[in-house]
């Protein structure tokens, strides 16, 4: 890959892109805050004009062309898709085929939220998962399916408060989404995955670890992807385990900007 951090003003260390789901208010704040210094992110959006979340999953992956020609010939150092149900009918080697194929074409790498996922639990060594589901009953089914055939087993599932607004996963706050986690500590999993990149999911990452708990979610493991893919190292485990750290630099970060983290 060709050197592109002496072309534009920001992004010493990396230009990366990164497409969301149109109406997510969860996904940027919380990898922004995740990045390393002198790391531009440029967001898109992924859009679609069907009415049901079904329908828009599907039109999330198979229009992904079209969201990526949004960057135009920026100098991106690869691109992030983060949306898990979009994958989830995949299997982990149709998935990684899809987006190898996709990173061929435009020259540098693009990599999935499960994909992110999916490396995470290989660098930690997981085998033992329980699970976080904001999502409705037929996604949470899809999502468990998915994650057995990565080969991990799923030993509870619980799902967080849903407060209605204009979209259920959205709305959810840090509390509630602490409190889901908390009932899956009788389990001892060695990890608890926060599904979903509209859960806000930093708050209770941070309060599991002060418990003793590791926890991921897709915002947390598309941070670690691209933050290392500025380095050229997308599965760094030590990267990783830096992140999920107490003393972590991005959680000074992220309650600097939003201090009602603090909350949970």
């Amino acid at each position: 890959m060709p050197d592109l951090t002496d072309e534009v003003e920001y992004g010493a260390r990396g230009t990366l892109g990164l497409l969301v789901p149109q109406a997510n208010t969860t996904a940027e704040p919380e990898v922004q805050a995740m990045l390393d210094t002198d790391i531009a992110l440029l967001t898109g959006r992924l859009t679609s004009p069907q009415p049901e979340m079904k329908e828009r999953l599907v039109d999330f992956l198979t229009g992904i062309d079209g969201f990526i020609s949004t960057f135009a010939n920026a100098p991106l150092n690869g691109i992030g898709f983060l949306i898990t149900g979009s994958t989830y009918h995949l299997t982990p080697e149709q998935e990684d085929a899809h987006f190898d194929l996709l990173g061929a074409r435009y020259g540098y790498p693009i990599v999935s939220a499960a994909q992110s996922i999916r490396r995470a639990f290989q660098c930690l060594g997981v085998e033992r998962i329980a699970l976080v589901s904001p999502y409705p009953d037929w996604l949470t089914q899809k999502s468990i399916a998915y994650w057995k055939r990565c080969g991990v087993e799923i030993c509870a599932v619980e799902a967080p408060d849903t407060p209605g607004g204009f979209h259920n996963i959205y709305m959810m706050r840090n509390d509630s989404v602490l409190s889901a986690a908390k009932r899956l500590l009788v389990h001892k999993p060695d990890l608890i995955l926060l599904a979903g990149a509209g859960m806000p999911t930093l708050g209770p990452i941070m309060a599991l670890a002060d418990l003793g708990m590791s926890a991921i979610s897709s915002n947390f493991c598309m941070a670690w992807q691209i933050n290392q893919m500025a380095k050229g190292a997308p599965d760094e485990t030590a990267a990783l385990k830096k992140l999920l750290q107490s003393d972590a630099m991005w959680r000074n970060r992220l309650l600097e900007r939003f201090p009602t983290v603090r909350t949970v």
